[in-house]
């Protein structure tokens, strides 16, 4: 990042500040304050990098309870990129989660991404949702130190994640995958106690989805007062929120995006377990992909192919193997120190599948990691700069926060509607008949709603359906590994001519996954005249042809 001395940084950025503190707002609860912005890197130094651009990050009060002000105040950190030309309104981001920053988000995001689609006319505002980052009520901590927790489940699933051979199919691995019930279980409801007794426990009722659409709308109100359409851009989880608030305030509906979305009848009206087939539906054909593109890229564009022969299935057999050889490595008590287990390994394959412009990083890798357990099981020693490496840097952090599992069970069904069983008998499912290689996963968070202490004061449960004052536009990808092109279609279906529905033809998790002009153009003409396709079937947009996940590869 290029510097700029302390006297000029700081002209840039109360200039901003000028025009942003000169809007007044409605007032949402008694004696309240208006925003005093600042450099984003006053929050975390890590934000520095927005600065220079403007960006800046604030504070703003919204109730804790919007049904009963007197409960007290929430503080949401707030970050605003505004526009770089003459202003035509703000645009609202809902990131993804639930737990992830806004403001994280935006500065990643806002200006590549979000700017070229929207366009230099807008300001874009996300924040810290209830629960999360900077925000007060801040993440939720059941724990004092990470010590206390490695105590406290050491040895159990929930330090070691779900470690098998294969699939999880086989009648010996699903019996002993069922005996750890009784544990876990324990285990959870212990855990359930100590965060009902931990100081965050007073403010978990008021996490959720609900509370965070209400809480855009106030933040809209202040930023644009008088302004009775919002625009919104809610990626992943954020479109969850996006799609509560549309049904809730459709009245208050401008421009909408959501991108890459959730179930919502299944995320708020059936026990969240079930939720775990459906984010998986596709990543069996993202992983194929994956493999299709190693495999068309030959031995100098994938270091997972060993023969100019080799298809995508003998890659695909290729890293099965190094798993079944992680987990036979574990079972006979060999050090993998240093390196991933099974489980960890195919966790960090689940996550690196909705990101496919890191597959080829991925691919080396998981080469180097084949290498590491093959000179392990030769009772030899070896250090690759490449392999997936455990961080040293996981010694130093503080103990685990809540804030996924906090909105995730603030928004679900009753906890009498599930138990601990029913979160593995959703594991042994999706490992059956949705995913055999990324079904048998532990740390996914929706199997602990049983237990959680809390749910959240306000849940939107429907209607789906409401007439909205302006159409929307949803994005979903064709093959997206956490949230599948049938839960978008939904979401359409549901509104039906309220909303106009794209398909992006391309591989990993919402829009920003791959680069599609089409989507960019299909975007900027609505956010410039509110442009959309008519009817009900989806528009599709291809991949740019400059999109390459493998060097010599066409998939794209």
């Amino acid at each position: 990042m290029l510097c700029k001395s302390a006297a000029l940084l700081a002209g840039v950025l109360i200039s901003g500040v000028s025009a942003l503190d000169g809007r007044r707002r409605s007032s949402v609860i008694e004696d309240d304050h208006g925003i005093d912005w600042f450099p984003c890197s006053g929050l975390d130094a890590k934000y520095s990098h927005g600065d220079e651009l403007n960006i800046s990050c604030g504070y703003y009060d919204v109730p804790l309870d919007w049904a009963d002000h007197s409960v007290g105040a929430a503080s949401l950190a707030v970050v605003i990129y505004p526009a770089t030309k003459k202003r035509r309104g703000t645009m609202y981001i809902n990131a993804g989660g639930p737990g992830y920053s806004g403001i994280e988000f935006l500065l990643q995001y806002g200006p590549n991404h979000i700017r070229k689609a929207i366009g230099e006319h807008y300001d874009f505002v996300a924040w810290d949702p209830r629960g999360v980052g900077h925000t007060t009520p801040g993440p939720p901590s059941c724990f004092h130190t990470a010590e206390d927790w490695e105590a406290y489940f050491n040895g159990t699933l929930e330090e070691t994640g779900l470690d098998i051979k294969g699939n999880l199919t086989d009648d010996d691995q699903l019996y002993k995958f069922y005996s750890h019930v009784p544990e876990m279980e324990r285990k959870y409801r212990g855990l359930g106690k100590r965060c009902a007794e931990a100081e965050s426990s007073k403010t978990l009722a008021y996490l959720g989805s609900a509370a965070a659409a209400r809480d855009m709308v106030a933040l809209a109100d202040y930023l644009d007062p008088g302004i009775q359409e919002l625009n919104s851009w809610g990626f992943s989880y954020g479109s969850m929120v996006g799609f509560i608030f549309v049904n809730m305030f459709p009245d208050r509906v401008g421009h909408v995006v959501l991108d890459g979305c959730m179930h919502p009848l299944l995320y708020a009206t059936r026990p969240i377990t079930e939720y775990y087939l459906n984010s998986l539906e596709s990543s069996e054909e993202t992983f194929g992909g994956f493999a299709t593109g190693c495999a068309m890229a030959g031995k100098n564009g994938c270091k997972l192919v060993q023969s100019d022969s080799d298809t995508a299935a003998d890659v695909a057999l290729r890293i099965r193997g190094m798993l079944d050889l992680a987990h036979d490595l574990f079972e006979f008590g060999a050090d993998l120190t240093g390196t991933y287990t099974s489980a960890q390994a195919r966790e960090h394959l689940y996550n690196v599948m909705a990101t496919p412009l890191l597959w080829s990083q991925l691919a080396e890798e998981m080469h180097a990691y084949g290498k590491d357990l093959t000179a392990i099981a030769a009772n030899t020693t070896c250090s690759r700069a490449l392999s997936m490496k455990q961080s040293d840097a996981d010694s130093d952090i503080g103990p685990p926060t809540y804030e996924y599992v906090a909105i995730l069970c603030g928004d679900s069904v009753d906890a009498g509607n599930m138990s601990m069983r029913g979160g593995f008998e959703a594991i042994a499912r999706a490992s059956k008949y949705v995913s055999p290689l990324f079904g048998p996963q532990w740390h996914i968070g929706v199997h602990m709603c049983f237990a959680w202490p809390a749910r959240a004061v306000e849940r939107y449960t429907g209607p789906w359906d409401s007439k909205l004052k302006n159409r929307i536009l949803i994005i979903g990808n064709s093959v997206d590994p956490e949230t599948p092109f049938g839960n978008a279609k939904l979401m359409a279906d549901l509104l039906g001519h309220n909303a106009a529905l794209v398909r992006q033809d391309g591989f990993g998790h919402v829009s920003v996954a791959e680069r599609s002009s089409c989507i960019t153009n299909i975007i900027s003409r609505y956010f410039e005249d509110g442009t959309l396709a008519e009817g009900s079937d989806a528009t599709t947009c291809p991949i740019d042809d400059d999109v390459v996940l493998f060097p010599n590869s066409t998939v794209a």
